[in-house]
């Protein structure tokens, strides 16, 4: 009997906690769909509180991932792209862990918007690619169809980059002959119906149809018209442009004038950029030059403004990421064989180390003499490249080139350099928060002609000259002050300006061709022999 009403006892608890859980995750997905459906878009204050506050009562991976979600997504809408793709790498990396190929579509989908938005396509189009193989390999049709669609959606995207209109109108009709009216949609299928009439509609404006564009963006305006969107602000001004393709200008600036209260209420850059390129237009049909190119100096430098954020997406967080990826998968993953390859590995790591040796000694030398006037040819210790680096080299290629085509006076150019060297005399790139705008500032000018200094002074963009500094710095404190090879390498790092021993580290290696800790090494041992 005592048995018997202790297993009763049992079941009850048992039946109490799982109608507590089963409560706490109905709690927690209606909370979830209030942010994803409508505050993302009216109330973005509270839906980042709302997301926190989900993210810290995230008790299974697919709520942390929906959390993360929320949080790169509100990320992304309030211009912070670093934090956009920082909480999406993390959801990515639990999805990928946990087999949830519906997740891994999404995240992985959700990060090739973000780089194509940073103008990194390849790496879009790796992540792109990823999520249509993570797609077919979930089981739920419905989120496979909805799931479809976005990722042509993206695919039409890419095209725009392009200016591939034809190609993008063959994904969009694809994903159109998925998307079924039945006369329920919630507001999510409402959503993807009058985006894919937007993204038609542009593909219309752009190829000259100019009715089957307009019947397009009032098609998908309709839809939307009982739902607060971000999509709202983007189709008023496809709007903006039809009318300006028309040379209809009051037409056109009703429209812009819509925009406005999105660009007060929200920090989306793209937007604001592709509003402010319409507005150049427009004053310049209507004749107003100074308007014309106040707006048009504003969408430049948001372009710059992103183009930098690209470059600051280094490949350390990727490499973050890849970690935290393997290690979850660790987690959900038996190691067969493990044993029976720590021989291997060991004589692989011990060859690997020597040679590594050999070749930082080699590197050491060449880096030595160089400093005394010797300028050898040495193919460099490794050729490591990925999409990803590719792409951020081409940024900073643009840019060199936009550079160079700066027209500035020579008294101009004469004091701005006058003006650098004193910063330069100042050590002004030791401090870690330095940034191209602040140099600017100091200079007495603005970034574009700062950036033109650097590049015909020095030869170097604002990332490569501010890294390449530093390492010289430092380099020249330890031929100094011997004293410095017993100090902590973090506070070598601290001492020439980075903010973390891993971004130094990175960056010595980079300039130098070996890491910090093998160069005082040799430097050491050098030392020692001469005594």
């Amino acid at each position: 009997m005592k048995s018997l009403s202790i297993f009763i006892f049992m079941l009850f608890v048992l039946c109490k906690t799982s109608a507590a859980q089963s409560g706490s995750n109905s709690n927690f997905n209606k909370r979830y769909l209030d942010v994803v459906v409508s505050l993302v878009a009216s109330d973005r204050k509270e839906a980042r509180r709302i997301a926190d506050s989900l993210a810290h009562v995230a008790n299974t991976d697919e709520q942390k991932i929906k959390a993360y979600m929320l949080l790169a997504k509100l990320d992304e809408n309030a211009g912070n792209m670093k934090g956009c793709i920082w909480y999406a790498m993390r959801a990515d990396t639990i999805a990928n862990a946990t087999f949830n190929f519906s997740w891994q579509a999404s995240t992985a989908g959700f990060l090739a918007t973000s780089f194509r938005q940073l103008g990194l396509l390849k790496v879009s189009e790796r992540y792109l690619s990823k999520a249509e193989i993570a797609n077919e390999n979930q089981l739920d049709a419905h989120m496979k169809m909805l799931t479809k669609i976005n990722i042509l959606h993206e695919r039409a995207f890419h095209c725009f980059e392009l200016d591939h209109y034809t190609d993008a109108k063959k994904y969009l009709n694809s994903a159109a002959s998925l998307i079924h009216i039945d006369g329920n949609e919630d507001k999510k299928a409402l959503l993807i119906k009058a985006t894919n009439d937007q993204l038609m509609g542009i593909c219309e404006l752009k190829l000259g149809n100019l009715i089957s564009a307009e019947s397009y963006l009032d098609a998908s305006l309709e839809k939307i018209k009982n739902v607060e969107s971000n999509l709202k602000p983007y189709i008023i001004r496809a709007k903006a442009e039809l009318e300006l393709e028309r040379n209809n200008l009051t037409a056109a600036f009703k429209y812009l004038n819509m925009i406005k209260p999105y660009l007060i209420n929200g920090d989306v850059e793209e937007l604001k950029m592709l509003t402010y390129e319409s507005l150049a237009a427009y004053y310049q049909k209507d004749g107003d030059m100074t308007k014309f190119l106040e707006f048009r100096e504003k969408a430049i430098d948001l372009k710059a403004h992103r183009d930098e954020v690209a470059k600051g997406i280094s490949d350390d967080l990727i490499e973050i990421f890849n970690v935290r990826k393997q290690y979850y998968k660790n987690r959900y993953m038996l190691s067969i064989g493990v044993v029976l390859m720590i021989g291997m590995f060991a004589a692989v790591g011990t060859l690997y180390y020597f040679r590594l040796q050999s070749s930082y000694k080699s590197q050491y030398h060449v880096l030595t003499d160089k400093q005394e006037g010797v300028t050898p040819v040495v193919a460099p210790l490794t050729e490591i490249s990925d999409n990803f680096s590719m792409v951020i080299n081409e940024l900073e290629n643009s840019s060199a080139i936009k550079a160079k085509g700066i027209n500035i006076a020579k008294d101009t150019e004469e004091r701005l350099y006058q003006e650098f060297v004193k910063q330069e005399e100042a050590n002004f790139y030791l401090e870690k928060s330095v940034t191209l705008q602040q140099l600017a500032t100091n200079m007495g000018t603005n970034m574009r002609y700062a950036s033109y200094i650097l590049q015909k002074f020095r030869g170097k963009d604002f990332y490569d000259y501010i890294q390449s500094s530093r390492i010289e710095f430092i380099i020249a404190k330890l031929k100094t002050s011997p004293e410095l090879f017993d100090y902590k390498i973090s506070y070598l790092a601290e001492m020439s300006g980075f903010s973390s021993l891993s971004r130094f580290s990175s960056a010595f290696k980079e300039v130098t061709g070996i890491p910090p800790s093998a160069f005082i090494h040799f430097m050491k041992k050098e030392m020692n022999q001469k005594r």
